[in-house]
């Protein structure tokens, strides 16, 4: 295995790997139906950020960060989706 080759497999390993850590975050809020400790503010930056990754990525052709962002991309937008959805409404004040 060339050096390139070893370097590509871990790339793609920490793609998948940073992907498969929303997860358990997107099933959490499914299966509770809440969202209130979920910062809205952090995943929308966080998804910015990505999204330029992605545009670097297309723009050098890496199929690499194309992979990976893509989906990171696809499972931040379910979760940004399910924390509106389930964000609760008027808190009485012993919940805030």
């Amino acid at each position: 295995m060339n050096t390139a080759h070893f370097f590509e497999i871990l790339g793609i390993t920490g793609s998948l790997i940073m992907c498969v850590s929303v997860i358990p975050q997107i099933m959490k809020t499914y299966r509770t139906r809440c969202s209130d400790g979920l910062s809205i503010s952090y995943l929308i930056i966080l998804m910015t950020g990505m999204s330029m990754i992605m545009l670097y990525a297309l723009y050098v052709k890496d199929m690499v960060f194309i992979f990976g962002n893509g989906l990171a991309l696809l499972l931040m937008g379910i979760l940004i989706t399910l924390c509106f959805r389930f964000r609760r409404k008027n808190l009485p004040a012993s919940k805030k």
